[in-house]
């Protein structure tokens, strides 16, 4: 694989990290009925999040690429929304020409399984446990627990993520479990094809904000 690919994939959870992220709701966003479509990167692209899902942009950075999303309530007073699966997404978008998972999603998931690539989803030297991995067409999803702990405080060490194309970008997805209220294996998985397929749809050429 590509090293610059290799180390935006390590980048694409880091970059969030560097900036210590924490449980939403205590940021700016508390006001308002809760942000649905945020656009990243001077408008090349967008973000939204399944129903009940909205964007927190204290923890957020357009200019970057990223952004972290979770239920309206929790960041909005004046939300009533709350998503039937409640957890804390992440979104990163990469660079352009960044793309790599439609060309081959089973070179991609192989290297995944592989001591390089667990070192690359971990976010310390202790390595993760990679529990489940699927391919589909531009799409690489995997369950792991990352040996290190939450990577986000009153989160679950065990991560969904996801991997797929958007454009020329490679995109990073993944979906963490409150400890206050975990989500089950399946659940888990259909939060983050609901995620997947939500901010495909933002990202359709004819899409509209909403």
């Amino acid at each position: 694989m590509r090293r610059p690919i290799l180390a935006f994939i390590a980048f694409s959870w880091l970059a969030g990290c560097a900036d210590g992220l924490q449980l939403p709701g205590f940021g700016g966003d508390r006001t308002g009925d809760g942000i649905r479509t945020l656009s990243l990167l001077n408008g090349d692209v967008r973000v939204r999040g399944p129903a009940g899902y909205c964007v927190d942009q204290s923890a957020s950075s357009a200019s970057r690429g990223f952004a972290m999303l979770a239920g309206c309530a929790l960041l909005s007073d004046r939300a009533a929304m709350m998503p039937d699966r409640s957890g804390l997404l992440t979104v990163q978008f990469g660079e352009p020409g960044s793309a790599l998972v439609a060309q081959d999603p089973a070179a991609l998931a192989d290297y995944l399984r592989s001591d390089p690539g667990q070192a690359i989803l971990a976010s310390g030297p202790d390595g993760v446990e990679v529990g489940e991995v699927h391919v589909g067409d531009n799409l690489v999803i995997l369950r792991f627990e990352d040996r290190a702990g939450a990577p986000v405080p009153g989160t679950t060490p065990v991560i969904w993520r996801g991997f797929t194309d958007i454009g020329d970008r490679l995109v990073t997805v993944s979906a963490l479990s409150y400890t206050r209220a975990p989500l089950q294996r399946d659940a888990g998985r259909t939060l983050l094809e609901l995620a997947l397929n939500a901010l495909g749809e933002a990202n359709r050429p004819d899409a509209t904000p909403s």
